[in-house]
């Protein structure tokens, strides 16, 4: 999954919201496909969660200059 980036993986999450709000998943991949999204939706907070500790850095930086 790390090839995808963070907007990949948001996209991702929304075609499986949107094909499951369509009805288009049926109830024998459902399980499979929530699996996945959980592994997206974890993903895509561990890219927000690098970016913001490296933007608090990144100010750290400037304040102390």
């Amino acid at each position: 999954m790390d090839e995808l980036t963070y907007e990949q993986a948001m996209q991702k999450l929304e075609e499986m919201a949107s094909q499951m709000e369509q009805g288009k998943i049926g109830i024998d991949e459902m399980a499979e496909c929530l699996r996945k999204a959980q592994k997206l939706m974890k993903y895509c907070h561990e890219k927000l969660y690098e970016a913001e500790k490296n933007c608090k850095s990144l100010l750290n930086v400037e304040e102390k200059e």
